[in-house]
C-alpha cells in the first residue's frame, strides 16, 4: 500500500515474468519468459472498484508526470517505477471493456550487450561483430520485428556500442531504453519522453515535436524507441541530413519495412506521397535488422527463442519504384537464424573497414 502497487508489487519482483495480464480484480495471468502463460491464484484488489482506485493512484502518483485515469479518461499508459532498473510499462483501460483491464510488461535483460545476446543465442559472434562495427561507423539502422520479438533489447544492446562521449538523444513514448541510467557507459545522454494531454486536453508533447527539438540539441545520435505514425517523416528528414540514428519498427518481415514506412508517412500532416517516402527511406537508412520470436517444445518443455533472422542493406530506389535491398544475412533454412548471404556494397565496405569488417565472413556464402 505504501508503494502504491498493492499485490502487484510481488509479481513485479519475479524474474521469470515478462507480462502480467489483469482482467478485473480477481483474474490474473502471468506470461513467463519461456513462453508459457499461467493463472495467478491471487487478486489485485478486493473489488473492481478498489482495482480502479489502485490504478487511479498509480497514474496520479507513480509516473514521471501526473496522469489522469478516470471515467473521463478511461485509457492510459504509464511507466511504473518497479520491476527492475527500467521499471515496467502499464497499459490500462476501463469503461470500454467489461471489467477494468491492464497489461504490464516487464523489461528483462536490461543490461544486455551484444555479447549477452550471443550468449542467449540471439545472434552469432560474427554477426555481433558486424553490427557492432555498423553502429561505431554511424550507420543508420532500423530494428524490425513482431511484438515481443526483442526489438527494444537489441536496440539497447546496439546503443551500448556507441562511443561513450557521443551525445545521444533518446526519444520514446515511455522510457524503456534507459541509457541515461548508465552514466559511466553513456555520460552524454538527453532522454526525452512524450507527454499525454492533461484533463483539459492540452499540454501534449508528441514524438514528432521531440524529434524536431532533438535536432536543436546537436546530437551525434538520435535513437527513437519505436516509430508508430506520422513522426516517421521527421525521423527520415533528420537521418537524411546526416545524423546517425537507430529506431525500432513493427513489421512482419524485413522487406515490409519499406511499405510500413510509406504507410506511416500517410499519417503525417501533410501526408508524404508514397514515392517520396520510398526515396527518403533509400537515402535515410543503411541497414534493417529483423528479429523473430519463436515458441516451440523441446524435451516436453516450452522454449521461447528470440533471434536475428535477417539483415538487409538499403540501396537506392530501383526500377520498381521501391528501395532496393541486399540481403547481407538471411534466415538459415533449418534454424531460421541469420547467416551470411551477400557481402556489403563497396560503399558500406569503405565505411565499415576501419571498424573491423571481415569479408571472410561471406567467403563460403
Amino acid at each position: 500500500a505504501l508503494a502504491g502497487l498493492g499485490p502487484l508489487e510481488a509479481l513485479l519482483r519475479r524474474a521469470d515474468v515478462e507480462n502480467i495480464f489483469v482482467f478485473g480484480c480477481d483474474t490474473v495471468f502471468l506470461e513467463l519468459a519461456d513462453g508459457t502463460t499461467e493463472p495467478w491464484p491471487g487478486a489485485v484488489a478486493e473489488s473492481d472498484t478498489a482495482w480502479v482506485a489502485l490504478l487511479e493512484g498509480m497514474f496520479a502518483r507513480l509516473g514521471a508526470t501526473s496522469r489522469e485515469f478516470s471515467a473521463a479518461t478511461p485509457i492510459g499508459n504509464l511507466r511504473l517505477p518497479a520491476g527492475g532498473p527500467l521499471g515496467a510499462r502499464l497499459a490500462a483501460v476501463m469503461q470500454v471493456t467489461e471489467r477494468p483491464t491492464a497489461a504490464i510488461r516487464l523489461h528483462r535483460l536490461v543490461n544486455a550487450t551484444l555479447d549477452t545476446l550471443v550468449g542467449h543465442r540471439a545472434l552469432d559472434p560474427g554477426l555481433a561483430d558486424f553490427l557492432a562495427g555498423a553502429v561505431r561507423a554511424g550507420l543508420r539502422i532500423v530494428v524490425s520485428g513482431e511484438w515481443g520479438a526483442g526489438k527494444t533489447t537489441l536496440l539497447r544492446a546496439l546503443c551500448h556500442e556507441i562511443g561513450p562521449l557521443e551525445h545521444i538523444v533518446t526519444i520514446e513514448d515511455d522510457r524503456e531504453l534507459g541509457l541515461h541510467t548508465w552514466p559511466v557507459r553513456h555520460p552524454v545522454v538527453t532522454s526525452m519522453e512524450a507527454r499525454l494531454p492533461n484533463a483539459e486536453g492540452v499540454g501534449a508533447i508528441t514524438l514528432e515535436q521531440l524529434l524536431v527539438q532533438a535536432l536543436r540539441h546537436s546530437p551525434r545520435r538520435v535513437v527513437v524507441g519505436e516509430v508508430r505514425g506520422g513522426e516517421v517523416t521527421t525521423l527520415l528528414r533528420a537521418l537524411s541530413t546526416g545524423a546517425g540514428g537507430l529506431c525500432t519498427l513493427h513489421a512482419d518481415t524485413a522487406r515490409t519495412v519499406f511499405d510500413r514506412i510509406a504507410n506511416m508517412a500517410q499519417l503525417a500532416v501533410p501526408p508524404l506521397p508514397v514515392a517520396t517516402a520510398y526515396r527518403w527511406t533509400a537515402t535515410a537508412l543503411d541497414l534493417i535488422v529483423h528479429v523473430r520470436r519463436r515458441d516451440r517444445v523441446e524435451g516436453g518443455r516450452p522454449v521461447r527463442e528470440r533471434f536475428v533472422s535477417q539483415v538487409l542493406e538499403v540501396g537506392p530506389v530501383g526500377d520498381a519504384g521501391r528501395p532496393d535491398a541486399t540481403e547481407l544475412y538471411g534466415p538459415d533454412p533449418n534454424t531460421g537464424r541469420a547467416r551470411p548471404v551477400f557481402p556489403p556494397s563497396p560503399r558500406l565496405q569503405e565505411l565499415l573497414r576501419p571498424h573491423g569488417l571481415d569479408l571472410d565472413t561471406w567467403a563460403g556464402a
